[in-house]
């Protein structure tokens, strides 16, 4: 006897549970495919600020420049003012061979 004799045929429901199950795996395969794709364009696609070098600080409309420092080549220090009066003090940290002159644009 062949083994073909011996097997019993599949049921409906079960053949049906098998492809779907199939399937299914596929799904999970390809969305976390893209999951981690997505993960990793995020994470190597987007450069922080601190690799790129700027030239100018952009103040919200509403406030007003009070004074400006950039003593230290590091750091750019921002006094504003806003409509109210109450001044706020805002402190860039840049790099000195990125940025060395930088300007600061607002009201």
């Amino acid at each position: 006897m062949r083994d073909e004799d011996n097997e019993i045929p599949e049921p409906a429901n079960l053949r049906l549970l098998r492809r779907l199950v199939t399937v299914l795996m596929g799904t999970m395969i390809v969305g976390i495919s893209v999951i981690a794709g997505a993960l990793v364009y995020g994470i190597a696609g987007e450069r922080s600020p601190e690799g790129l070098p700027f030239a100018e600080v952009r103040i919200e409309p509403g406030l007003s420049v009070v004074r400006v420092d950039q003593s230290e080549p590091s750091r750019i220090v921002v006094v504003l003012r806003d409509a109210e009066g109450v001044e706020r003090l805002r402190v860039y940290a840049v790099e000195a061979a990125n940025a060395p002159d930088v300007r600061v644009v607002g009201d």
